[in-house]
């Protein structure tokens, strides 16, 4: 029985982990493959930005101009942050060839965290 109950814990714990496991984890093989891989996925996740960020600009027109302003001065300082970010984090790879690729991922990253809270902030709660 005690065995069964390990067991079952241990399905519990694992099962959610592969449920959220991110497409980037999918790119494999030489770094040129995992490149075109990942390259693919930060268009993907930059266009789905996009499109919320345009449906969060309309959200913020019915508002004040004020509003429209702040969201699009928001955005602005969060494209800086995700260049200053992603560059730190290519730097811990000592300018190898890894570093490309890593830094990709970290705007794969940051790119669908901004677009999650733009939903969360403007379309989800103010719908």
């Amino acid at each position: 029985m005690r065995v069964l109950s390990v067991f079952i814990l241990l399905i519990a714990v694992c099962v959610p982990g592969v449920a959220q496991e991110d497409e980037e984890t999918k790119c494999c093989c030489t770094t040129y493959d995992i490149s075109v891989c990942v390259s693919k996925i930060r268009d993907k996740v930059d266009a789905e930005l996009n499109t919320t960020y345009q449906d969060a600009l309309s959200m913020a027109k019915k508002f004040t101009r004020e509003d429209v302003e702040n969201l699009k001065d928001a955005q602005q300082k969060w494209m800086v942050y995700k260049d200053a970010a992603c560059k730190a984090e290519y730097g811990l790879w000592g300018k190898g060839s890894g570093g490309p690729n890593a830094r990709g991922i970290c705007v794969i990253r940051l790119t669908r965290q901004r677009t999650t809270d733009l939903k969360s902030a403007y379309l989800d709660r103010l719908r």
